[in-house]
């Protein structure tokens, strides 16, 4: 599942923040996650961030049955220029959960500033209903990337 969302600034306004730790704690906990602690290292043109979430859902009563609606997620996420732009890919995964998320993503110049992009995939890997998880994790991380992104382009 594809989001994409363009800004009016350089791609490096957008990379400065997205890779900033202070940044991406204040923005977990500003749209209403629990708790977030975030490490950001770089080494040989690769800057990793390292996310831990805490999360509150309201989940759908099938889903409810299965998973606590507190969850804790920890995220890896590395990026690299390319030439164009930025690139790169994170993954996630819930703790005690057979559940990952992961996506690739790029930031890139356009003729207004720059777009980002991102695609999302799930696995869940719950007999009978491992699909239908799937498919609530992926339009729960594309309404949050959205959230995200909105809350970036106020700051940028």
């Amino acid at each position: 599942m594809a989001v994409s969302f363009d800004f009016d600034c350089e791609p490096d306004r957008v990379y400065e923040l997205l890779t900033d730790p202070e940044f991406l704690v204040d923005r977990c906990l500003d749209l209403g996650e629990l708790s977030a602690e975030c490490e950001v290292t770089e080494e040989d043109g690769v800057t990793t961030i390292e996310l831990t979430r805490e999360v509150s859902r309201d989940l759908p009563k099938v889903l409810a049955k299965l998973f606590d609606s507190v969850q804790m997620m920890d995220m890896t996420e590395q990026w690299e220029e390319d030439g164009e732009g930025y690139t790169g890919e994170w993954t996630m995964k819930v703790r005690n959960q057979p559940v990952t998320i992961s996506a690739r993503f790029k930031l890139v110049a356009t003729a207004r500033g720059c777009c980002y992009t991102v695609n999302h995939s799930a696995k869940a890997n719950i007999l009978l209903v491992g699909k239908q998880v799937e498919k609530y994790i992926l339009g729960q991380t594309a309404d949050g990337a959205r959230d995200e992104l909105e809350y970036l382009a106020e700051r940028v």
